[in-house]
């Protein structure tokens, strides 16, 4: 072989090396390109698998289910928003200063008469009504209303007479306090809706003492209101007595004894009304049960509301008759009118 030879030999050997560590390494490159986009594939695969299971996933059976259940949805909002539009008066007319001042009195005179008949009142050193009272409209006892504000205090006023009446004929203990928020009409001022929000809230509060029973039914009787519509914002409820009872205030009645006995000692673990059991026996009988049982059987009488088995009475007689102390911060809700439909393009 010559040296030619061998030198052409050597440099197609050296160049095909250089092209076979070329050709492994770009390969070595695709592989792990390959590797990375299979990767991210099945990523990309699992979580539109996962998808598909999702009820909101945008094919044509959940697309169509989704419309008829926003038509349901519309159907619903637009019944219940005729309902709560039936509660705004047909208009809220401004009239004169004084057949308003003439509506205030007689309003409050029946606010008071219903409260008087439920037992409250405000003479004495210890009213049971504020001094004064006047539904929360006590500064036009001697100064007339705005003309331009009258008609929402007419529509105002007829909500706090309601809600006074339900409060009264809960029979709460006493009226503890009452007030109503001045509106702007009244200070000369434009009222300037919420943007977004569909009604205007007028609050009050007021605050009463009472049996629990008073509690329930005045809740009751404003949520169940078919002329207005109140929303209690919030409330705060305590006991009168912040102290809990001591075992002293129990008082039980002794158990009157008839017959024979009436006239023995008693109140030892041997008499016939206490005997000492023990576990798994019966009480022995009373001789006047005993007499009882053998005579012929007569219709049983009924059980007086008074036993001393009776648990209630028990606790009312350790607890006592408690009232409670409730506040209420209420909104008088007034809806907006239905909105002006456009008329249809010609």
């Amino acid at each position: 072989m010559t040296p030619k030879e061998k030198r052409f030999i050597s440099i197609l050997a050296g160049i095909s090396l250089v092209c076979i560590g070329g050709l492994y390494f770009f390969a070595s490159k695709g592989s792990s390109r390959f590797d990375a986009a299979k990767e991210g594939f099945d990523s990309v695969d699992s979580k539109i698998k996962s998808m598909e299971g999702l009820p909101v996933y945008p094919t044509e059976k959940n697309l169509e289910q989704k419309e008829a259940e926003l038509k349901t949805y519309s159907a619903n909002a637009e019944e219940l928003a005729k309902k709560l539009q039936a509660l705004r008066p047909a208009t809220l007319e401004n009239t004169d200063p004084q057949a308003f001042t003439d509506l205030l009195v007689k309003t409050a005179d029946a606010s008071i008469k219903a409260y008087q008949t439920a037992g409250l009142s405000a003479e004495g050193d210890n009213p049971s009504l504020p001094k004064g009272f006047y539904l929360g409209f006590e500064a036009y006892t001697s100064t007339p209303a705005q003309k331009d504000s009258t008609g929402i205090m007419t529509y105002q006023l007829g909500a706090i007479s309601e809600l006074n009446a339900v409060l009264a004929a809960s029979k709460p203990s006493a009226l503890l306090n009452f007030r109503r928020e001045a509106l702007p009409e009244e200070k000369n001022e434009a009222y300037k809706p919420t943007p977004g929000v569909p009604y205007r809230a007028m609050p009050i509060e007021v605050a009463f003492a009472g049996p629990e029973s008073a509690l329930r039914a005045f809740i009751n009787g404003i949520q169940s209101s078919k002329q207005h519509y109140f929303v209690i914002r919030s409330m705060r409820v305590r006991n009168d007595k912040q102290e809990g009872p001591k075992a002293s205030d129990a008082q039980f009645e002794a158990p009157v004894k008839e017959g024979a006995d009436a006239g023995a000692p008693g109140g030892g673990i041997f008499d016939s009304g206490a005997a000492f059991v023990l576990p798994g026996e019966s009480a022995p009988a009373a001789p006047a049960e005993a007499a009882a049982a053998a005579a012929p059987a007569a219709a049983e009488p009924e059980k007086a509301e008074d036993s001393p088995a009776d648990s209630s009475r028990i606790l009312q007689q350790v607890l006592g008759q408690e009232d409670v102390n409730a506040f209420f911060r209420i909104d008088i809700i007034l809806f907006d009118g239905a909105p002006a439909t456009a008329a249809p393009k010609k």
